[in-house]
């Protein structure tokens, strides 16, 4: 029995140093191999009337076009149209923007939202990796 405790032991000792020998760098969410990375911003509120305007970003390899995979959740009625475009990243271009418009109407109404979720693409590989946040909602104010 101490012979096999002595060679689990060792294989033990073996497989520790190679995990050390093979294992990822302490920020991982910075080696992403080819793929690149995409974040997204938004304004916390807006007026009925105005755009509510999301800004993409991505940064590594930007060589390729890259089309976004996003749903969108709403909430009141301010819409202009409630057909969402296709949203993506032109070859060489590291910004993009999604500019929903809303209507001024002359209604009281109580304040809505329009949520964007940035999802993977799921194709194998993944084409980017999203960065966090991965949902943003922006507040619809009613202004009447």
């Amino acid at each position: 029995m101490p012979a096999q405790v002595t060679r689990l032991a060792a294989l033990l000792v073996v497989v520790v140093i190679a995990m050390e020998a093979f294992a990822l760098p302490a920020d991982v969410s910075a080696t992403t191999g080819d793929r690149p990375l995409v974040s997204f911003t938004a304004p916390g509120s807006i007026t009925e009337g105005e755009p509510a305007v999301f800004t993409f970003r991505r940064t590594g390899d930007l060589s390729d076009e890259l089309y976004l995979n996003l749903d969108f959740y709403f909430e009141g009625e301010f819409l202009q149209t409630d057909e969402m475009p296709e949203v993506w990243f032109a070859a060489g271009e590291a910004e993009t923007v999604l500019s929903i418009p809303t209507v001024d109407d002359s209604t009281p109404e109580p304040d809505g939202s329009i949520g964007v979720h940035l999802q993977l693409r799921y194709f194998d590989p993944e084409p980017y990796d999203p960065q966090a946040p991965v949902y943003l909602q922006v507040t619809v104010r009613d202004n009447d």
